[in-house]
């Protein structure tokens, strides 16, 4: 539904942003729209993946962790 009506798009990206400044204001490390480069197609040698809305660094074990958000109209 993202890609559908802007309301859609705007609410999940109001939900991702807030998301994003409660891991920054508790020092948690992570980036927005992060590329996830590591599952690629071998003969585009590239991400079909879209990028996560929240790439988390360290998580738990020090493994990184994509967060994707999903609207339910």
């Amino acid at each position: 539904h993202c890609r559908e009506p802007s309301d859609f798009k705007y609410r999940h990206d109001l939900v991702r942003d807030v998301l994003f400044d409660i891991f920054r204001r508790a020092g948690i490390s992570m980036k927005k729209k992060a590329p996830v480069n590591f599952l690629t197609d071998p003969q585009e040698a590239r991400s079909t993946l879209h990028p996560a809305d929240v790439m988390v660094f360290g998580w738990v074990g020090g493994k990184h962790a994509c967060v994707d958000l999903t609207g339910v109209s």
